[in-house]
């Protein structure tokens, strides 16, 4: 289960780049046919819009001349709005060139990257890699349950270190400090109720500062020392020297 749920936010990823590239395809293919078939159906008009470009370019010239002579009184408003026709030709034909050299439409591209930034965000915080659920628990800030510490060794106040500087630096809620009944060999994580998993974390958790830590249900000894908490970290003689350390 802890695989499928590590794997899942890649192989959503994975697929939404593979739609994303399959449609990038259909819509490059969708447009050059479009200009296939314009440049064939325009042929006739080319001539004539190329015409009577020239014939409004030579108009415009003279209307141009002709509000330029002394005298004449042209308002300032009307230079300005010539002046910003022409700076919004500029970025129209600016903007048509790159978009002839585009695969695809520059707006089509526009809408797949709001599109991915979207659906990104949506597995991503779906799966929990950058955010929680919307019930607001996120597996990075969720409440850790409380852990017992019991010290299976002879050194004093093994239990209460470990406990202040493992246990809560790690996030865990305290539980119960005391005393095993008998020595340990080895530091164990023992667990109750079906808290295996929850065990299996907290030895991760410890593995820094206290090594490989195995996992077994609770024995009754242990369960009369952890009381309500439903996971325990037994401290053996292989960690009885984290006292004087950490």
């Amino acid at each position: 289960m802890h695989a499928i749920e590590s794997i899942g936010p890649v192989l959503g990823i994975v697929a939404f780049v593979g739609l994303a590239i399959l449609a990038f395809l259909l819509f490059q293919q969708a447009r050059d046919i479009r200009r296939l078939r314009e440049w064939a159906g325009r042929a006739p008009e080319r001539a004539t819009e190329a015409a009577d470009a020239v014939q409004a370019a030579a108009e415009a010239s003279r209307n141009g001349e002709a509000e330029e002579e002394p005298g004449t009184g042209a308002p300032s408003g009307g230079r300005l709005r010539t002046a910003w026709d022409r700076v919004a030709f500029a970025l129209r034909d600016r903007y048509a060139a790159v978009d002839r050299r585009l695969p695809i439409d520059g707006r089509y591209i526009l809408g797949l990257l709001v599109v991915a930034i979207v659906a990104v965000g949506v597995v991503t915080s779906g799966f929990g890699l950058v955010g929680g659920g919307g019930d607001g628990k996120d597996a990075r800030h969720k409440k850790l349950p409380a852990v017992a510490v019991i010290n299976g060794t002879s050194v004093s106040g093994l239990a209460d270190s470990v406990e202040r500087k493992v246990v809560k630096r790690a996030g865990y809620e305290s539980g119960p400090v005391g005393n095993a009944t008998a020595s340990v060999s080895a530091t164990l994580v023992e667990y109750a109720g079906g808290q295996r998993s929850e065990a299996e974390d907290l030895a991760k958790a410890v593995k820094r500062q206290l090594g490989e830590t195995a996992v077994q249900p609770m024995t009754s000894d242990v369960s009369a020392v952890a009381g309500k908490a439903k996971l325990a970290l037994v401290l053996g003689l292989d960690d009885a020297g984290f006292a004087g350390g950490g």
